[in-house]
């Protein structure tokens, strides 16, 4: 594998824990998406969307996914809404291999219910109804891995074990 690793799933599916230990492990890079936009922005995601809206956000997102489109052995963790936009979800295929890090809804409200920086976990409704809405773009990605079950260490054996690498 010369390209990336992509991974997508809900918040709370481990994509950033995963990312970061899969990448030490492969002696990869390691990027965080979310954090390439808060950076470029000068502000926090909740910001954005507060003073920009959604759509704006979404502008930013699909900008740092088309400049990670040219990197190479880097192990990419993406956020939660990466893939609502066709766009994107080409962007991410041409990137690398693309893995979908499913988990139950009652393990994501679990995993995120203690983090102030997730508003959208604290409406359990609208939790549920926005992963059903994603769960299919999710499900295009090459490898499903889920990880409901399994310590971090796991889930990056499990990957490891799916996929091929080049050196």
């Amino acid at each position: 594998m010369e390209k990336n690793i992509i991974l997508i799933g809900f918040m709370g599916a481990g994509k950033s824990t995963v990312g970061r230990m899969l990448a030490r492990y492969l002696h990869w890079n390691f990027v965080d998406l979310d954090s390439l936009i808060e950076a470029s922005a000068g502000c926090a995601i909740k910001e954005i969307f507060a003073r920009e809206g959604e759509a704006f956000f979404r502008d930013l997102e699909s900008a740092q996914l088309r400049k990670m489109a040219l990197l190479r052995k880097t192990v990419v963790a993406t956020g939660g809404g990466a893939v609502i936009r066709a766009e994107n979800r080409i962007l991410l295929k041409q990137a690398g291999t693309v893995i979908y890090l499913r988990a139950r809804l009652e393990t994501l409200q679990q995993r995120v219910a203690q983090n102030t920086a997730r508003p959208l976990a604290r409406d359990r409704e609208h939790f549920a109804a926005l992963l059903e809405t994603r769960c299919r773009f999710y499900e295009e990605a090459d490898i499903i891995v889920d990880t409901d079950a399994y310590q971090v260490s796991e889930i990056v054996q499990r990957i490891v074990g799916m996929i091929e690498i080049d050196g």
